[in-house]
């Protein structure tokens, strides 16, 4: 008989994960000892070492952004690439200082005002939404940010950390009272049970989806692959999307939440049609976010179904 070939996942020893955990720890009690100005310049100065050394990433965030019509050329894209990582390396602080300065007095709302009426108002009576965001701006303060704001619990899918001392440190910073995660293996059951409870969920949909999680959409006039967990539970429950950014305003933790309309479409007989008609328009409104300011956005992800990514291999067949 035949039999299906897996792909086992590397798991990360127990040197390895202390080796990476060390630096992390020390680098993480030092920044928070620090002014927050402070923390971000030396954190600059350590991402400025990682774009002259770190080629791999370099050149992929470099060409992506040429290959989404970002930036014309590779000057354009170097420049572009740079403030990208920069950007990276205020996120980091700013994880490592969540609990010293957020504060929901630094948030505000740009966008959709209709979004914004619904689901954003500071006077009460917000709707409890879906919530599909990216890795932009600063994602890791949104969830326990927007809950806070719309006074409306919140749950947030989690994908397991390969180091699972450095994810424990990671872990503090997205969780709050009112800021909850569930494992992305198995969420699925875990979100619809918090959307009936009223509370808002948050999906990170901007990854490349495998071909069991999502189906083949449009980003920046290039195809990709989206997971579609936010239409299924959209199409299955009749909770509104909100497609969302977190995005920096400057370098005193003050941030915005971009919104876009509210997605609220009404099923057809075409459930396949229906999940990648709804998978479209929330890529297509985070295209349109993003765009606005993309040095923010993670170029380095393989988004992309045709750059740097192999073609698929057919599995081998196993004679019986």
């Amino acid at each position: 008989m035949s039999e299906k070939l897996k792909k086992k996942k590397k798991v990360k020893g127990v040197f390895r994960i202390w080796s990476e955990f060390i630096p992390f720890w020390l680098f993480y009690k030092f920044v928070r000892l620090l002014p927050l100005k402070v923390g971000y310049a030396i954190s600059r100065q350590v991402f400025k070492g990682f774009f002259s050394i770190d080629r791999k990433h370099r050149e992929r965030t470099i060409k992506h952004l040429i290959h989404a019509g970002v930036a014309k050329d590779e000057v354009e894209g170097r420049a572009m690439a740079f403030k990208s990582f920069m950007s990276f390396s205020m996120l980091l602080v700013e994880i490592f200082k969540m609990d010293q300065e957020f504060s929901v007095d630094k948030m505000s709302v740009s966008g959709s005002e209709s979004t914004i009426k619904e689901a954003l108002s500071r006077d009460g009576g917000n709707c409890n939404v879906i919530i599909v965001t990216a890795h932009y701006g600063n994602w890791e303060v949104a969830g326990t940010a927007w809950a806070t704001y719309t006074g409306i619990p919140m749950v947030s899918v989690m994908r397991p950390f390969g180091n699972p001392l450095i994810g424990e440190y990671i872990l503090r910073s997205r969780t709050s009272d009112i800021h909850k995660m569930v494992n992305k293996s198995g969420g699925i059951r875990g979100l619809l049970k918090a959307l009936k409870e009223k509370k808002t969920i948050a999906i990170l949909a901007d990854q490349h989806a495998g071909s069991n999680e999502g189906m083949e959409t449009v980003f920046f006039g290039q195809p990709c692959r989206t997971h579609t967990s936010p239409a299924l539970l959209h199409l299955k429950t009749g909770v509104p999307i909100v497609p969302m950014l977190t995005r920096r305003l400057d370098d005193n933790f003050h941030f915005e939440f971009v919104v876009s309309d509210l997605i609220k479409y009404e099923p057809t007989d075409d459930k396949e049609k229906d999940i990648l008609t709804v998978t479209q328009m929330y890529t297509t409104a985070l295209e349109k976010m993003i765009s606005q300011q993309p040095e923010q956005w993670l170029w380095a992800h393989r988004r992309w179904l045709n750059i740097h990514r192999k073609p698929a291999v057919a599995a081998p067949v196993v004679s019986e």
